[in-house]
């Protein structure tokens, strides 16, 4: 960790507890620990957070009230199926791949994102910006692989969010979840191959959004995070139409 657990805290107003439950709140969203996997011992979270274990039992507590972990008796903690943390919005549709709802969902992310990304470009602490480019390399690593990189995408924006030190913005995100970056399966609808110079110019974009929030520029992270959601929109769009066509 670039800074310590109470500095990173103190910086976003928060305690310990919150602060470990956020870390670890970001982690399962992001798919860096998945549905079933067993959460590391109480000992090990303390070790690597330098925080008690007293710290550590809050946290988790906390995370099984909010329905993102379960004790199973005599095995541990573990995380749950995202169908079961009850997080949905009414107002999505049934089918959040449809390209209708992808559409509408990138309007209203970039109404909120923008917001989203000037404040980080404001607030951001040294250890969220280094969690912001840590999911930009991850998202890079995917795509010079030329592989599905919709989870690094997605977790790039959650860090954002957290980088705006405003909650809610976090929790909408969560609430729209993943399936709102559903390019590979859409291309596999429309008979295309994955296009490793269109998933560059993704990663371009997300480059121009860090490089602003790394440079505490507020105005100019917001219109790069609108230039790359306003992309987004045309580029479902057209892989809407091959999938017709096909």
């Amino acid at each position: 960790m670039s800074q310590s657990p109470k500095r990173a805290a103190q910086q976003q107003g928060q305690n310990l507890t919150q602060f470990l439950a956020g870390q670890l709140k970001q982690r399962i969203l992001s798919g860096d620990l998945k549905p079933g996997n067993k959460l590391p011992t109480e000992q090990q979270l303390a070790q690597e957070f330098e925080v008690s274990r007293t710290v550590v039992r809050e946290a988790i507590s906390g995370l099984k009230q909010s329905g993102l972990l379960t004790s199973r008796q005599g095995s541990g903690v573990f995380v749950l199926e995202p169908s079961q943390t009850g997080e949905t919005l009414t107002f999505l549709s049934n089918n959040p791949r449809t390209i209708a709802s992808v559409i509408e969902s990138l309007e209203l992310r970039t109404a909120v994102e923008i917001g989203a990304a000037e404040l980080a470009a404001q607030r951001c602490s040294p250890a969220q910006e280094a969690r912001i480019f840590e999911c930009y390399s991850a998202f890079k690593a995917r795509v010079e692989a030329r592989e599905p990189s919709e989870k690094e995408d997605y977790a790039f924006h959650l860090a954002v969010a957290e980088a705006s030190n405003n909650k809610k913005f976090v929790e909408f995100l969560t609430l729209l979840g993943r399936d709102t970056i559903p390019r590979s399966e859409l291309r596999k609808k429309a008979n295309l191959r994955s296009d490793p110079e269109l998933e560059l110019r993704i990663l371009k974009e997300h480059r121009d959004i860090l490089d602003a929030i790394a440079g505490q520029d507020s105005t100019e992270a917001g219109q790069a995070m609108r230039r790359h959601l306003e992309q987004g929109a045309d580029r479902y769009r057209s892989l809407a139409r091959a999938a017709q066509l096909s």
